[in-house]
């Protein structure tokens, strides 16, 4: 039996664009590198999961 989770997909997808936000006004305001880097890396990281959940969707 397969189980078709499209809203989990969807709803992850619209929380990890959130945290996506967050991360790149992190990167803006940060005073060291390594903030900066981090910001960064959840913005690329909530794009990467936001794409993989709208492949999944359809």
């Amino acid at each position: 039996m397969k189980h078709d989770d499209t809203f989990g997909y969807a709803l992850m997808a619209g929380f990890l664009i959130v945290l996506g936000l967050l991360g790149i006004v992190m990167a803006s305001q940060a005073v060291d590198f390594t903030m900066q880097i981090f910001g960064l890396a959840l913005a690329v990281f909530a794009v990467f999961y936001t794409f993989f959940a709208i492949d999944k969707t359809n």
